[in-house]
């Protein structure tokens, strides 16, 4: 989910994608300003919900992410 309202420029990943924790996911425009979304831990793209210019809110799931990684139990 995005910190604030805004709109996606460009989503830097496809589905199925192995990400590393860090990496820049998409990038959202802001009050005349470009934020890099970043992947909170490494793991692979499930599903992308936003495609480039995009107008989306605070409360928005862009995507989804499955850890990589052995389960916890």
């Amino acid at each position: 989910k995005p910190p604030m309202p805004g709109k996606v420029v460009e989503v830097k990943v496809k589905e199925g994608q192995t990400v590393a924790e860090g990496e820049v996911l998409c990038v959202l425009e802001a009050m005349k300003m470009q934020n890099d979304l970043k992947a909170p831990m490494a793991g692979t793209v499930r599903r992308v919900h936003v495609t480039d210019g995009a107008n989306v809110e605070a409360a928005t799931v862009l995507m989804e992410l499955e850890p990589l990684g052995e389960p916890k139990v």
